[in-house]
């Protein structure tokens, strides 16, 4: 096993640096040239595909097309670089629009046409999409960070889950932001499994820290949250955990300035969107947005977010510089050393990929996660530290790192 592992952190260390080194090994693909390799669907004697199915025209659109540029990107890059087991990758690209019926339907119409999906953007399309993957032993990565992952075996969670977030949030508010045992933080959520992951960690730290939740439910069509704004207000919060959208995150940040409620706002991964500093609501999350990412901020002074940071300019010199990006690279480097491992095993299954997929261990992804990945057990998250940041004008993509934490109701929280 320490091979194999060494073998994939290998692949990982040159795709981490795709422009200065080849990820073709003198002997990579000769299997998978010959014949050799098992293969099933999505692989040819030419080509490996991978799904995604994405949201280009819901909630998170702005995010996906960065998401899309930036995939396509890096397996055009490492197809320059020999491709996987002798193969080229092609990636098919299908939006559900964030609607669980469509991602289904459109699952169902390419799973025997690829051998892995890539993304499936979105909690409530990854949970309808995830029990029919895992029917058909197919690899999923790219489904955001809900707990729900963790009751499947071919879910390869991107980082740690919104749970664990959301416990570091409360952890930081009061460690480092003046919250006070006693005090009331509000949690606006989406309803579902993204927002309710959100408000299950955030109520077991402020149990361990001796907080109160003022829970404010919400839906991905809200785009006015003054009415959640002044029931927090009302309640007298002295924080807010946000697990929702960028566009509930402007408005909640911009109502609440208006109310005088001047108090910290802390973002699970999905929040922020660097245009939102650009609207009337810039001001007051300058002032008062903080953030908890699974996933390294575009800013940070890491190899692997620099080659990421490389790739997405090329590709697009134009388009939005946000966190999005070093989380499609990410996801594609983890799928690629999936790739890797099932062709040196020498099964290029979907059920291959899932098996080499449950191996990975120790996993350096040089900056893109703020610890090594252990993919190991399916049942925890493959690390529970994340990147705090904060808003801020001057940082590319608009938000500066403050530290890395795994505070103490992230490591306490259990997954039932």
């Amino acid at each position: 096993m320490r091979n194999r592992i060494r073998t994939a952190l290998v692949a990982v260390g040159c795709v981490a640096a795709l422009a200065a080194c080849s990820t073709q090994d003198p002997d990579a693909g000769k299997d998978g040239a010959n014949g050799d390799v098992k293969t099933g669907n999505g692989v040819t004697g030419d080509t490996i595909t991978v799904g995604m199915l994405t949201d280009l025209s819901g909630p998170f659109a702005a995010g996906a097309a960065v998401q899309v540029t930036e995939t396509k990107a890096y397996f055009q890059q490492l197809n320059k670089d020999g491709g996987v087991c002798g193969r080229q990758v092609e990636v098919d690209v299908r939006d559900h629009g964030y609607d669980p019926q469509k991602a289904v339907t459109l699952y169902r119409s390419m799973a025997s046409k690829v051998v892995a999906l890539q993304q499936v953007l979105g909690g409530p399309t990854s949970a309808a999409v995830l029990p029919l993957a895992e029917a058909d032993g197919v690899y999923l990565g790219g489904h955001g960070w809900s707990s729900v992952a963790l009751e499947y075996e071919n879910a390869q969670l991107p980082g740690t889950t919104y749970s664990v977030e959301s416990a570091n949030a409360v952890d930081y508010l009061v460690d480092e932001l003046g919250v006070s045992k006693g005090d009331k933080v509000g949690v606006v959520y989406f309803v579902g499994d993204y927002g309710n992951d959100s408000l299950a960690g955030a109520k077991h730290a402020a149990k361990e820290r001796g907080l109160e939740i003022v829970p404010q439910e919400i839906t991905p069509r809200d785009a006015d949250l003054s009415a959640q704004a002044s029931a927090l207000k009302r309640a007298g919060v002295s924080a807010v955990i946000l697990g929702a959208a960028p566009g509930q995150l402007a408005s909640l940040a911009g109502v609440m300035a208006s109310q005088g409620l001047n108090v910290p706002i802390v973002g699970n991964t999905p929040t922020f969107g660097p245009s939102l500093l650009k609207t009337p609501a810039g001001p007051a999350l300058l002032r008062n947005f903080y953030t908890v990412t699974s996933i390294a901020p575009y800013s940070l002074d890491e190899p692997a977010v620099k080659d990421a940071q490389r790739l997405y300019t090329a590709a697009d010199p134009d388009g939005e510089l946000g966190w999005e990006v070093p989380l499609a690279y990410a996801q594609a480097e983890l799928l690629t050393v999936a790739l890797k491992a099932a062709c040196d095993a020498g099964d290029l299954t979907p059920e291959g990929v899932v098996a080499a997929m449950r191996k990975t261990a120790d996993l350096d992804t040089k900056g893109l996660y703020a610890t090594p990945l252990d993919f190991t057990d399916a049942t925890q998250p493959p690390t529970r530290t994340v990147y705090v940041s904060r808003a801020s004008a001057d940082a590319p993509g608009g938000l500066k790192v403050l530290t890395t934490l795994s505070g103490p109701s992230a490591k306490s929280y259990k997954f039932e």
